[in-house]
């Protein structure tokens, strides 16, 4: 059996697994993920431009960066009910589109993305993570945060046509009211009775486990570096790059219906624009789905650098064929398809480079540090490339940079790898 488990049966960590998949598709898919199709249908309501209105997820980043220390040592402190805790983080973040099914105005927007942040930053960015990373061992660990990152993709491949009719048959508040219900149905009944912080909790091991395996002291819970020996190291401030790096692809997916509206000006298929660019929202939901799921199985077999410059490359062609051939719906969607690949080293890859490096003892609080870093450049990303089609008239100089942006990621994972192996792990009591 693949487990050493006390207990006979399923062992607790698939449900877990299946808590965290949940997450996924309930959190980040429905606000984020999907915000592409309200933005022409809100801006025309409002009047407002569109960098303005997606300055939601600006303030939704400032709740993130606020809040990512706080969830990093709630995660870590065993004191703290962690059902509650998330739960509560759940209910921020459903608040987030009930309260937009509401808004009349800008300001109420950007009151509910900063709720939102906070949930967001409990749910989607620090929980599966830390969790799958718990509940299984070295050798199964990147396959399931890839598998329960992959969600994110799955749902997105649906929600954004679904939201797209809903608003095209009932208005955007209604789409809003309706996106709420569902986060609320898909998240809570498992924060509430499922989850639970360590394998320890249910009397088990992790998933996995045998400690007679050479890597088996990647797989002990309290055994790494210390998050305050972390932040003086190297590998720590060139990872936090990389992710920062990394979080721009959310600006260019979410900015993906202007993209295909601004390249199939003056085309045959001009008239389908925003179908167009729904279909690219959900094609780059299919390639985060699959880039997730290959992700960490590739870096269970092979090793970070060679993983990370692979996705790299296919994220790359995203940007090349828009910029030169970008003018077909057929090439559009292809894009779409590969810059869905950007988002698999921010929720899987990088993730697991920090275990590799730093171990699992605080790794809860070296993640939360270093996906501030995340929030704040993926918040502001979406307002930047709106603000850049505001005041240049085009999307197209952000394809430019996005070109460099990916080439820099690359050479920044290659470097982090090297850290591998170079700190020295020890054992670490955790918070009580």
């Amino acid at each position: 059996m693949g487990a050493e488990s006390e207990k006979k049966g399923i062992h607790y960590a698939w449900f877990i697994l299946v808590a965290c998949c949940f997450m996924f598709a309930g959190s980040m898919a429905l606000i984020n993920s999907i915000i592409s199709v309200y933005v022409l249908p809100v801006t025309e309501a409002l009047g407002c431009k569109r960098g303005d209105f997606t300055f939601m997820l600006t303030t939704q980043a400032i709740s993130i960066v606020l809040t990512m220390p706080l969830w990093g040592n709630i995660f870590n402190n065993e004191k703290i009910n962690i059902n509650l805790a998330l739960s509560l983080g759940a209910l921020c973040m459903i608040a987030c589109p009930l309260l937009c099914s509401f808004a009349t105005d800008l300001i109420m927007f950007y009151v509910a993305g900063f709720i939102g942040g906070v949930g967001i930053a409990a749910c989607f960015t620090m929980a599966t993570p830390v969790l799958c990373g718990n509940w299984f061992a070295k050798k199964y660990r990147g396959k399931m945060i890839g598998i329960a990152s992959a969600f994110a993709g799955v749902s997105t491949i649906f929600w954004a046509p679904l939201f797209r009719w809903i608003i095209a048959e009932n208005g955007w508040q209604t789409s809003y009211l309706i996106n709420a219900i569902l986060m609320a149905v898909l998240i809570l009944p498992w924060t509430l009775f499922v989850i639970k912080r360590k394998p320890s909790d249910k009397g088990l091991q992790p998933f996995g486990y045998d400690p007679n395996e050479k890597d088996a002291t990647e797989s002990k819970q309290n055994f790494g570096v210390k998050a305050a020996d972390a932040l003086k190291t190297p590998a720590f401030w060139i990872i936090i790059a990389g992710v920062m790096l990394t979080a721009l692809g959310m600006g260019w997916n979410n900015s993906q219906s202007g993209i295909a509206k601004e390249l199939l000006t003056g085309t045959p298929e001009e008239a389908n624009a925003a179908v167009i660019g729904a279909t690219m929202v959900s094609a780059a939901a299919l390639g985060n789905l699959l880039s997730k799921l290959s992700m960490g199985a590739m870096i269970d077999k092979f090793n970070l650098n060679v993983t990370f410059i692979a996705f790299q490359v296919v994220w790359l062609l995203a940007f090349v064929m828009w910029y030169f051939f970008g003018t077909t719906s057929a090439v559009l969607v292809a894009g779409g398809f590969c810059l869905g690949f950007s988002n698999a080293p921010s929720r899987v890859g990088w993730p697991m480079a920090i275990r590799k490096i730093f171990g699992n003892a605080d790794y809860s609080k070296i993640w939360g540090y270093i996906a501030t870093g995340s929030s704040i450049i993926g918040g502001i990303s979406t307002s930047l490339m709106g603000w850049c089609y505001d005041y240049l008239g085009s999307y197209m100089p952000t394809l430019i940079i996005g070109m460099v942006v990916v080439v820099l990621i690359a050479i920044l994972a290659f470097v982090a790898s090297t850290f591998v192996g170079k700190y020295e792990w020890k054992d670490i009591e955790p918070t009580k």
